[in-house]
C-alpha cells in the first residue's frame, strides 16, 4: 500500500459515522472544558473583587454603610473590632444576648467603634432558603434610615426572635413589625417590608459574598460569630474580651 492509497483509507475511515460521532463528542468536550475554565477564571476573579453596594447618606452621622455592604457604628478614632455574624446562627444570637449591651453601651459612649460584617450561609436552614439575606436586608434598612440606639434595638430584637434552624422563617413583613415595635420610623418599617421588590435583597446578597471575603483576611475558619480586633481573631470565650479591648 503506497502513502497515497494510505492516506486515502484514512480519510474513509474519518469519515465513518462511528468516527464522526467521536469527533462530535471530543469538539463538545473541548466546548465544555473551555466554559469550566472560563467559570473558574470568572470565579477566581470574582472571589478576589469586592460586590460594589450603593446606599448613599445614612440618617445617623455615627451610622455607615460601605460600598461592600459593612455597616459601621461609633467614632472612627475609637478602638475598632470587626464582627462576623448570621441572623440565623444560634451562637451569633447566644453573643448577641452576652454582648449586645455592653458593646453599644460602649459604641454610644464613643468608646468603641464596630464594624458588622453579615453572612448568609445558613439561608438553606430556613424554610424559605433566604432568611439570612433577608435580615440583612432588614437590617440595612435600619442602618440608612434610623438612628444608632434604633439599630443596636432593632438588631437585638432580631436576634431575640431568631426563627428555629433547620426550617424556621421571618417574612420581610414579620421583621418589618418587629422593627417597628422595636422603635423604628415609618421610613425603616416601609423599607424592610419591600426588601424583596426594592433591591434590598440584591444589596445583602452581594455583602454576604463581601463578607466571606474579608473574614478569610484574619482568618481561615468561616464561622460565625467571629471578632477581630487589628487584624486579629479574638477568643470571645474570654469573658473580659470586651474590656480587655476598651482598657
Amino acid at each position: 500500500m503506497n502513502a497515497k492509497s494510505a492516506g486515502n483509507k484514512s480519510t474513509k475511515v474519518l469519515k465513518t459515522k462511528k468516527n464522526n460521532g467521536m469527533l462530535i463528542t471530543v469538539a463538545a468536550l473541548i466546548a465544555v472544558a473551555v466554559l469550566v475554565l472560563g467559570g473558574v477564571v470568572w470565579m477566581a476573579q470574582r472571589g478576589g473583587e469586592a460586590n460594589p453596594i450603593t446606599f448613599g447618606e445614612t440618617a445617623d452621622e455615627l451610622i455607615e454603610i460601605s460600598d461592600t455592604g459593612v455597616i459601621a457604628v461609633g467614632e472612627e478614632t475609637a478602638p475598632t473590632v470587626q464582627i462576623w455574624e448570621d441572623f440565623m446562627c444560634p451562637a451569633c444570637a447566644s453573643f448577641e444576648g452576652q454582648n449586645g449591651v455592653p458593646i453599644a453601651e460602649a459604641v454610644e459612649a464613643g468608646d468603641l467603634r464596630v464594624e458588622f460584617h453579615t453572612l448568609n450561609f445558613l439561608d438553606r436552614q430556613s424554610a424559605s432558603g433566604e432568611y439570612s439575606t433577608r435580615a440583612i436586608a432588614a437590617v440595612q434598612c435600619v442602618a440608612a434610615k434610623d438612628s444608632l440606639p434604633v439599630f443596636f434595638d432593632v438588631k437585638n430584637a432580631f436576634f431575640d426572635q431568631q426563627p428555629t434552624e433547620g426550617g424556621g422563617d421571618r417574612s420581610a413583613r414579620e421583621l418589618a413589625a418587629t422593627a417597628e415595635a422595636a422603635g423604628a420610623n415609618a421610613d425603616t418599617v416601609e423599607c424592610i417590608g419591600n426588601v424583596e421588590t426594592n433591591g434590598g435583597m440584591e444589596k445583602a446578597s452581594d455583602t454576604a459574598d463581601n463578607s466571606q471575603d474579608s473574614i478569610r483576611e484574619v482568618t481561615d475558619r468561616v464561622s460565625t460569630p467571629t471578632v477581630a480586633y487589628e487584624g486579629e481573631v479574638v477568643e470571645i470565650g474570654d469573658p473580659a474580651w470586651l474590656d480587655n479591648i476598651l482598657a
